[in-house]
């Protein structure tokens, strides 16, 4: 079991190689680098959560609450995928949760409808615009998720 950062990250990038071969893996790895750099610049607010089953994940979660913000993980056959967690989606609004699947429908193949996991292909995540737009919605929900209620 990785318990690093560095190490989860190396796992990671091996499932990736191991599923998706070629010309993308320099792109696909260069997605999850973004996330963990932007996780990492807000260290007041996000930290590492080790992987806790089987399989290469890597993960944050909010300090202090220990709830899941945001994890990737490889699917054979699918590729690697984030996914913004539960806790983060189910304290939505019907107006904010709405938001969050357009933001994630304008720049995915797959088309995600209410009651779906908040998940976005790293092949989407490739291009600049989708992962800006991704990125600020992350850093729109985590200011919210800071606000007192």
């Amino acid at each position: 079991m990785t318990r690093t950062l560095a190490d989860a990250r190396a796992a990671f990038v091996a499932a990736i190689k191991q599923d998706i071969p070629g010309t993308d893996l320099p792109r696909l790895v260069a997605v999850l680098d973004a996330l963990i750099a932007w996780s990492t610049a807000r260290p007041e607010k996000l930290s590492f959560r080790p992987p806790s089953g089987r399989g290469a994940t890597v993960g944050f979660e909010r300090v202090g609450a220990k709830a899941v913000f945001w994890s990737a993980q490889v699917t054979r056959g699918a590729g690697p995928k984030l996914e913004i967690h539960g806790n983060v989606g189910e304290a939505l609004s019907d107006a904010e949760r709405a938001q969050v699947l357009e933001t994630l429908n304008a720049h995915s193949r797959e088309v995600l409808v209410d009651g779906d996991r908040l998940r976005i292909g790293f092949g989407a995540l490739k291009n600049a615009a989708a992962q800006a737009a991704v990125l600020a919605l992350m850093e729109r929900l985590l200011a919210r998720d800071a606000l007192p209620t």
